[in-house]
């Protein structure tokens, strides 16, 4: 079976009966939009399987699922390490978008950087920015800068998308949306 040294994952998160605001339209439930996985769900996914022994999990969360991120990375086998992008969303126009939240107004989403054996020594440069400003488009969809931060950061090696929407070139995906170069 073929290992990834890079697994980028935007999970699939159960937010129970939460809704979502999408480009000024009404609000709409999570679960209208796509499938979602339990916690205990998205434990049970064989990334040991499939992670080379020296590995880098970015991994998308919101606020509200952040202590569940460090329960997944226990029970793939990774490490907690750092922050590794903050996505500030805009509009097309360059304003800062923004959706209510219980506290305050969410206008950024995380993504944590989590890792298995020695990665460190992998980076191929030491410049990558840890904030991204990029436009909200569809629902859930990241920024592609995010992806080419992380080809920048470590080179040429094996990447794989999880949860993916579509392909892009240079990794392989797995997912309910597109045609899934991996099995789990």
């Amino acid at each position: 079976m073929k290992k990834y040294q890079i697994i980028y994952s935007d999970p699939a998160w159960r937010f129970g009966n939460s809704v979502y605001q999408d480009n000024n339209r009404d609000n709409r439930h999570l679960h209208d939009q796509y499938q979602t996985m339990t916690i205990e769900q998205l434990k049970q996914l064989p990334l040991a399987n499939i992670s080379a022994d020296d590995c880098a999990l970015f991994l998308w969360t919101t606020d509200f699922h952040l202590p569940f991120c460090f329960e997944l990375f226990k029970a793939w086998g990774f490490k907690y390490r750092t922050i590794a992008f903050v996505w500030k969303k805009v509009t097309k126009n360059g304003k800062t978008c923004a959706n209510l939240g219980a506290w305050t107004m969410k206008n950024t989403e995380i993504c944590l950087l989590a890792t298995k054996g020695n990665m460190f020594n992998k980076r191929q440069v030491k410049n990558i920015f840890q904030l991204v400003e990029a436009e909200r488009t569809k629902h859930s969809k990241k920024p592609q800068e995010v992806r080419d931060r992380i080809e920048k950061l470590f080179g040429q090696c094996e990447r794989l998308e999880m949860f993916a929407r579509e392909k892009y070139e240079g990794w392989d995906v797995w997912g309910n949306e597109v045609e899934s170069s991996v099995a789990l």
